[in-house]
């Protein structure tokens, strides 16, 4: 599996990714799981974010410069609209928080019909989904693989409910919230257009989990661990894209 092979699967984290049941090219090539996870939960924001920036399919029109200022606007959103649910709900749990925000949250298994795992998904106007055997399949490598610290023994369940949540965020404040409000001219004139930029509402979301659950690494770190648990060349493939991704804008 190529690099472009293993985009096509992951186009960002929760919601978004699709891994076919089988059916991939297997490359060989398998890194083990802990070190990968070692060095992902050193990553920062903007490192992960512009990991985030190569699935915006706005991506060439930005320099540098300008990807950097929309992560550190989008992370400031997330992490101010959970500060703004913590504070009015006087709780963190991203259970007691869905709830109280009347949305409602299923965790059926798999997904019914297609040849597809997703990990969560968020739908308007008040449903939230999280598939159960990506998350067990998480938390067995978490337990095997001895990740728990590492990973400041937050659940992985959370995680993805947290992240959603702001997916409800930013549908309720449609008109207002950074992630919906901030556009792009795609081009000017009489018939000029503009376009929202996908990767802020994700960027933020991790950004709202991460305060929301109060741990310090990046929630995209799930991208790499979730996939492990289905392919283990696949989410290989992923880290070492990631990790690459990084070096590139420290240069």
């Amino acid at each position: 599996m190529n690099r472009e092979d293993t985009k096509r699967l992951v186009q960002g984290l929760i919601g978004k990714q699709q891994i076919p049941d089988f059916g991939l090219e297997e490359t060989g090539k398998t890194l083990p799981l802990r070190p990968m996870i070692e060095k992902l939960v050193k990553l920062s924001e903007t490192e992960f974010g512009m990991y985030a920036w190569s699935r915006e399919p706005l991506e060439r029109k930005f320099d540098q410069g300008q990807k950097l200022r929309y992560i550190l606007e989008a992370g400031r959103c997330g992490r101010k609209e959970a500060a703004l649910l913590k504070e009015k709900y006087k709780t963190g749990d991203p259970d007691i928080i869905a709830r109280k925000m009347g949305l409602k949250v299923l965790t059926p298994d798999i997904p019914i019909g297609g040849g597809h795992v997703i990990f969560a998904q968020y739908v308007e106007p008040d449903e939230v989904t999280i598939f159960m055997d990506g998350v067990e399949r998480a938390e067995r490598l978490i337990a095997d693989h001895f990740l728990g610290g590492l990973l400041e023994h937050v659940d992985v369940y959370s995680i993805l409910l947290a992240h959603e949540i702001f997916h409800g965020v930013e549908y309720r404040k449609e008109d207002s919230i950074y992630t919906k409000t901030e556009k792009v001219e795609l081009w000017k004139g009489p018939f000029s257009n503009k376009s929202r930029l996908v990767c802020l509402g994700e960027i933020a979301g991790m950004e709202f989990a991460r305060e929301m659950l109060g741990i310090s690494f990046s929630p995209y770190v799930l991208d790499v661990l979730l996939m492990y648990g289905y392919q283990e060349d696949a989410a290989t493939a992923l880290y070492e894209e990631i990790m690459d991704i990084t070096q590139k804008a420290a240069d």
